[in-house]
């Protein structure tokens, strides 16, 4: 990787004298310490450099070839590069899978010819890699664009779109005044893809944060590893959402798992952030590079020229779980010296009447420096109208003493276009996030202060590898729910008692052990959801109730089944907890609130298998119902501990047992705040 990130020499196979391949050969010709040997048997000279017939012809080493040729020629190229012993080839022509099978194949045999030669492929279809901070441009961008882009930022993105990215980043340096540090558009991602090029900018000094636009995550489970033992916030705008990850959701957790629930709950479990639109994606990566280290539940001052948008501000702040400072009485008292008599200071700071006794820059610096010593503040929330004096603030002022004093800034502004582009630029000199909407604003502040990278979890535990104990099923297809709670009980998951009765007199004897009332459930090969086939019996209160239940469920069985009798339990409520094997994932759990209604008001919360207590924890902390779990309405609280515990060991099962594909628990029952498995399904596929 580092040949692309750093090369020494670069051949330009597909350098012209014009469009695209004028433009890339001049972009790696200006790069600094890069030859540049541009390749085409057309011309005998390009930009004042020798022009090679081809690759072998050039006579010193090669370290990348980028290749921006018409894709039938694509394989040849390749070859002539593994000859030369080119480690690193980008292919930035278009016309590889994208366009179909046929383009697939393609794509397919230069793979092949890539790996007998040990070369690394980046693309194809893509625009390549910006590094703005160190001044190399390995793309065909035009310099219109790469001229524009301002140094000094400290965000990078990956994209794996190619024109799309380089349209991107001419708005964000023309028109919102974002400065990145590199830029990498992935392409169709036949070889290199994001796990590659998260490990570079993860060790890059100059790389604060990276954002992701990824229209596909084929390595997600090695990515999300990558990202939740990272030194660096990630963000992450994914699309193809509305597809289910799962193969077939014939259990309630896979069809929990559609959607994008299960990719979104494993970026949020590995403390990845998510986006929602591109502007998002960068206005959030840049605060979490610009603000790593913002705490939890920061407590923010509010200095605003307008009472609307401080009211505002305080509503948005307190949506997203943020805190108005309590100001101190000397900070109250140090500000009142800057209004009229007729207006005390509060938080949100309206400065207005301010501004008209002492100038507008004059009073937000002043007030700035009053809120920076105050022990209740984390981060100073400023909005500015920008105006012909607004541009002349010393922002650089503001966010040293801030800085100095471990507290953070942002910035709102509106007003008038040149005063705001100044302004654009003075924010990243200073390293202050500035924004153009308060939801934005306080979302993206909201999102640096729960990133819980701060907080690096223990690396995962391995899975305990126990074989599939002795006298249970073959391990194929759908268990019923017997067979499936014996392999639960196994791994020391609590089960309801329960019994398959031969026949009523069985049952009867069942109810003389237990008590009343009882459950009968009929349990049918291949079957799942019995509730739905009226194969559940409830509340079976004496021996008429059980003899005329037991005649149903054999109506509805036609002798095709078995009947499970358990003592009826009465839970405070039920949640779900479930595994399932994802092609990108891998084996993953999940835990929801419960019962029938589980996927009517999906409320889950998703995990890698196999993992710790503390993860499992946190599974639990990110349901929005967690509330019900605390003891609500005099309800006894849950043993967290256990339920972290039968998470952990469900999580150990399906990791060890490579054949499970899903399992249901649905629903766990929680009885005087222990948790207890009432019904359970193990679904069984050939290893792939």
């Amino acid at each position: 990787m580092k040949n692309y990130f750093n090369p020494s020499s670069v051949a330009v196979v597909g350098a012209s004298p014009d469009r695209t391949g004028f433009h890339l050969l001049e972009n790696v010709k200006l790069t600094p310490g890069v030859q540049a040997y541009p390749v085409n048997p057309k011309y005998p000279e390009l930009a004042g450099l020798p022009c090679y017939p081809s690759v072998s012809a050039i006579p010193g080493p090669v370290d990348m070839a980028i290749l921006l040729v018409p894709a039938r020629f694509v394989p040849q190229v390749l070859q002539e590069c593994g000859e030369k012993g080119v480690g690193a080839v980008m292919i930035q022509s278009a016309g590889f899978a994208e366009t179909g099978e046929d383009g697939r194949l393609l794509q397919e045999q230069c793979l092949a010819i890539a790996r007998k030669n040990g070369m690394r492929l980046w693309g194809p279809n893509c625009m390549g890699l910006v590094d703005v901070t160190n001044n190399r441009f390995f793309t065909f961008m035009h310099s219109h664009i790469t001229g524009a882009l301002a140094s000094g930022g400290n965000l990078s993105l990956v994209v794996q779109s190619g024109m799309l990215s380089a349209g991107f980043l001419a708005d964000l340096a023309t028109r919102r005044g974002v400065a990145v540090s590199m830029a990498c558009s992935l392409g169709n991602k036949m070889d290199v893809d994001e796990c590659d090029v998260l490990q570079v900018l993860l060790d890059d000094p100059s790389t604060q944060a990276v954002a992701l636009y990824l229209e596909s995550l084929p390595r997600g489970r090695l990515f999300l590893e990558l990202a939740e033992m990272a030194d660096k916030p990630v963000v992450v705008l994914k699309t193809g959402r509305s597809a289910s990850g799962a193969k077939a959701a014939m259990s309630h957790t896979a069809s929990l798992a559609g959607n994008a629930r299960l990719t979104d709950g494993l970026l949020a479990a590995a403390g990845v952030g998510t986006a929602r639109d591109f502007h998002q994606l960068v206005d959030q990566g840049r605060t979490l590079a610009l603000l790593p280290d913002l705490p939890a539940e920061a407590r923010v001052a509010v200095l605003t020229f307008s009472g609307g948008a401080g009211i505002l501000s305080c509503d948005l702040l307190e949506d997203r779980g943020l805190r108005l400072a309590e100001l101190t009485q000397e900070s109250l008292r140090a500000l009142a010296e800057l209004f009229p008599p007729w207006m005390p200071p509060s938080n949100p700071v309206d400065l207005w009447p301010a501004m008209e006794q002492h100038g507008v820059s004059e009073t937000l610096e002043r007030a700035a420096a009053i809120v920076a010593e105050d022990p209740g503040v984390d981060l100073l929330f400023m909005h500015s109208f920008l105006g012909a004096q607004s541009s002349s603030h010393n922002l650089k002022g503001i966010q040293d003493n801030l800085k100095a004093k471990g507290k953070a800034l942002a910035f709102w502004s509106l007003g008038l276009d040149e005063p705001i582009k100044l302004f654009q630029q003075k924010a990243i000199e200073a390293g202050v996030p500035l924004f153009g909407e308060l939801a934005r604003a306080v979302d993206c502040v909201a999102a640096a202060s729960a990133w819980r990278g701060k907080n690096k979890p223990a690396p995962r535990p391995a899975p305990s590898g126990r074989p599939l104990p002795e006298g249970l099923p073959e391990p194929e297809g759908v268990w019923d729910e017997q067979g499936s709670k014996q392999l639960l009980a196994a791994w020391d998951i609590p089960v309801v008692r329960e019994l398959v009765a031969e026949d009523l007199a069985q049952a009867e004897q069942a109810a003389k052990d237990w008590g009343w009332p009882l459950v009968l459930k009929g349990l049918m090969p291949g079957e799942v959801h019995k509730t739905e086939l009226g194969l559940v019996e409830l509340g079976i209160s004496g021996p008429d109730e059980l003899a005329a239940a037991w005649d149903r469920l054999q109506k509805v069985m036609q002798g095709r089944g078995k009947v499970l009798v358990q003592p009826q339990h009465k839970p405070e409520y039920e949640l779900i907890v479930g595994f399932l094997r994802d092609p990108q994932f891998g084996p993953c759990v999940m835990l929801g609130m419960g019962g029938v209604l589980a996927e009517l008001e999906a409320d889950v919360a998703f995990e890698m298998a196999p993992l710790d207590q503390a993860r499992a924890l946190a599974m639990l902390d990110r349901l929005r119902g967690a509330g019900i779990t605390k003891g609500f309405r005099k309800l006894p609280p849950l043993d967290r501990e256990a339920l972290a515990g039968l998470i952990c060991r469900l999580g150990d099962l399906g990791a060890s047992l490579p054949g499970i594909t899903q399992i249901d628990i649905n629903p766990v029952a929680v009885e005087r705040g222990a948790p207890l498995a009432l019904d359970a399904s193990v679904i069984w596929e050939e290893p792939a």
